[in-house]
Parts: structure tokens; C-alpha cells; sequence
């Protein structure tokens, strides 16, 4: 070990030990997230106290928040898209950015001093666990990206429990966005309750040369070979139809089946789909209201015929002559429709009319700046709005029983 033993070596020494102690502050700065100085709120103690990782700058109005409460921890759906604090307002640059988002219990020490408390609906089926004391100002939250089939909510006590719903469903107060419809324009047009669709103009020679190219019949990439909705027993009539009949095959890629294109190489698989395939089966695990997944942008964006199995209302997501309804036609007469749709070039193109007209995308975030635009006005705030037969309105017929 280094010992001076002269004023000069002294100095040595103490020059030494500033420069290492600066560059090891230089490092941590460098390497740890900043902590910005609050200026003074009503909430700054607490800020200080558990967000001080949370990166905020703005103006002092801004500093009036609004706390939302992820009851059901940090990964409930579809609040995990909030993350922490406000940090997915920033980074989606909302209108308002001034809602802060923690899972943190006692954040204040009293649960009615959050503005809103956010339930996960894949967590309520298994918890009773709810706050005991609420103030009437508080609005309580409803979240579900799965289907009611699948996650039922049948407990008595969730009726009049929830002010506000962000789920797929159309007549949510929030619509998780499986699928958004856009216009050439960029602007949101759908989809909607009341949807109304233009007449579509032609495909494009250029395009139809395109589609010319094709020379297999539908595909169909799927993982869970045991659905809520049956649809791989409907696969295997339409599957034996469509061979024995017609002498064409339903290529299942995935463990349902025997054709190969792993996950992590999905750019691959879809372009086998856009270059290849004729048709595709966008069949969702379950059937509820409004339930339509990305499995149908599998379709739609890969230039191929979306054949559709649900219990949505697809003319509020599709426009007509786009798609073929599984459901509706049945396996038989849905393995008839694809043969002589195959055969006819000039009626497969005509499926493709609304690429003139629209783009759809899968564009969920969205709905995280609208949820903190309603809590920042204060006319929504102040209604008295509340799900009172909230099982009614979520769940599928039978689904409790």
C-alpha cells in the first residue's frame, strides 16, 4: 500500500484520490438514471419516496397528477402496456401526460387517494382480493385483451363494481386494438358499432399480377391444438372435404400440424403466406363479441383472403366480398366456396378492392393516452358512470355454468 512521506508525495496522494473519486461519480451518472428535482407539490414527498427514477420534466400545471393503481401487480392485461410512472405517456407523446402509474399498494398509504384503480380481468376469476374503502370519485377499471369465453367473470360482486371498461370489445370506454382500420390518410376510421363502408374501386393490373403467382391453396399457422372455439375439429372436415373431393390440401404449419416455420422467423413465414397462399385461416381459440385477434392481419397484410372463424360481427371489421366466414358456410360448403374461387381468378381478385381504401395495423397503445385524456376531464371524472350488470354486459352466454 501507497504511504506519503513528504508534503509532496502529500499532494500526490490527495490529487490522486479526487481524480479517481471523479471519475467514479462521472461513471455513475453516466450509468444510473437520473433524479430530476421536483419542484413543489402536494404529491412531491411521495414522488421522492418511490418514483425517483422517473425521469419528468414539465410544466407546473403538468405537475397536477393523476395516479392510477395496477391492483393486480405490474403484468396485468392490458395495463403492463402503462409500464411505471409516466413513462408510456412520454414515450407515446400523449395530448396529457400527466397520469403516473404504479403497482405499488401503499404508494400513499390509503388506496382512496388514487385517482383510478386498474383491475386485470385474467386475475379477477381467481381473487376476491378488493379494496375495502372507496370514494365515489374513484374510477375503477376493467381491463381484458382475452376473450370472456375463455376468462369469464361470474362473481356476483362485480356488478356495479366497475365505472369504466378497456377491453377488444366494441362498447368498451377504451377498445384494446387487436385490429385498427386506417384510410389512405393515416386518419382511424373503424372499426366501429355502426361501421359504414365505401364502394371499392378495382385492384390494379400491377397487383393482379401479383396475386397471379400463387399456386397453393390456405394456409394456416396455429400453436393450441385444443380451443375453447372447436375450430380444429372444423380444420379436419375441411381438410378431409377439400382432399377427397377436391384434391387440394389445408397446409397447417405449427405443432396442429405437420409443416414447419418457427415463430422467432415470422418475417419468413409470411412472406411464404404472401408469395404462396391463396387463402388463410384466421380462426380465433374462442367465441365472443367482438373478438378478433391479429390473426387476422396474418391475412390482411400478407395479401391473402382471410377466412374468418368467430362470433364477431365481422362487417364491422372487414368490408363486404373481403372474406369468408367459416361459420357461416360450414366446412363443407366453405371447402366448395374455395374451389371455385381458386378457379376464377377474376372473382379471387376482387377480395383485394379494399387495399384502394384502407390499411389495417395492430395499434393498442393508443388506447393508454385515451385513458389518461379521461381522467384529465373532469366532466367524465364527475359522471357517475357504472357497469351495473357488468357479468350481462361481459359475459358470453353460458360461460358461468
Amino acid at each position: 500500500m501507497f504511504r506519503p512521506h513528504s508534503s509532496r508525495q502529500v499532494l500526490v496522494w490527495i490529487y490522486f484520490v479526487l481524480v479517481v473519486h471523479i471519475c467514479i461519480v462521472g461513471l455513475l451518472y453516466a450509468v444510473l438514471p437520473t433524479r430530476v428535482t421536483y419542484k413543489y407539490t402536494e404529491h412531491a414527498d411521495v414522488l421522492y419516496r418511490h418514483a425517483s427514477k422517473v425521469n419528468y420534466s414539465g410544466t407546473p400545471e403538468e405537475f397536477k397528477l393523476k395516479f392510477i393503481l395496477k391492483w393486480n401487480g405490474p403484468n396485468g392485461s392490458p395495463f403492463y402496456v402503462m409500464g411505471e410512472g409516466q413513462t408510456a405517456f412520454y414515450k407515446l407523446g400523449c395530448e396529457y401526460k400527466n397520469c403516473f402509474v404504479t403497482d405499488n399498494r401503499d404508494f400513499f398509504g390509503d388506496i382512496t387517494k388514487f385517482d383510478a384503480i386498474a383491475f386485470s380481468g385474467m386475475d379477477l376469476p381467481q381473487t376476491r382480493d378488493l379494496p375495502t374503502r372507496r370514494l365515489k370519485t374513484q374510477k375503477y377499471i376493467f381491463g381484458a385483451t382475452e376473450s370472456a369465453h375463455n376468462y369469464p367473470v361470474c362473481d356476483p360482486v362485480y356488478d356495479g363494481f366497475f365505472n369504466w371498461t378497456w377491453t377488444y370489445r366494441l362498447d368498451s370506454d377504451f377498445r384494446w386494438g387487436y385490429i385498427t382500420i386506417y384510410d389512405l390518410e393515416g386518419r382511424i376510421v373503424g372499426p366501429k358499432l355502426d361501421m359504414k363502408w365505401p364502394e371499392l374501386a378495382p385492384v390494379s393490373d400491377e397487383f393482379k399480377k401479383k396475386l397471379d403467382s400463387k399456386r397453393r391453396m390456405v394456409a394456416w399457422f396455429v400453436s393450441n391444438c385444443h380451443s375453447m372455439s372447436h375450430r380444429e375439429k372444423f380444420v379436419d372436415t375441411l381438410r378431409h372435404e377439400a382432399k377427397m373431393k377436391y384434391g387440394w390440401n389445408v397446409d397447417v404449419y405449427g405443432w396442429c400440424g405437420n409443416m414447419r416455420c418457427p415463430r422467432d422467423r415470422s418475417s419468413e413465414c409470411f412472406d411464404i403466406l404472401k408469395r404462396h397462399y391463396y387463402f388463410y385461416l384466421s380462426f380465433e381459440n374462442s367465441l365472443a363479441q367482438d373478438y378478433v385477434t391479429e390473426k387476422l392481419l396474418n391475412a390482411l397484410n400478407n395479401d391473402v383472403v382471410p377466412i374468418v372463424f368467430g362470433s364477431a360481427n365481422y362487417s364491422r371489421f372487414l368490408p363486404p366480398g373481403s372474406y369468408l366466414d367459416a361459420r357461416e358456410l360450414g366446412p363443407i360448403k366453405l371447402a366448395e366456396t374455395m374451389d371455385e374461387i381458386y378457379k376464377n381468378k377474376t372473382r379471387y381478385y376482387e377480395f383485394f378492392r379494399w387495399k384502394n381504401h384502407f390499411r389495417y395495423k395492430e395499434t393498442y397503445e393508443a388506447d393508454v393516452c385515451n385513458l389518461c385524456a379521461a381522467l384529465n376531464d373532469k366532466e367524465a371524472v364527475r359522471r357517475h358512470s357504472v357497469y351495473k350488470d357488468f357479468r350481462g354486459w361481459w359475459n358470453e352466454e353460458n360461460t358461468c355454468f
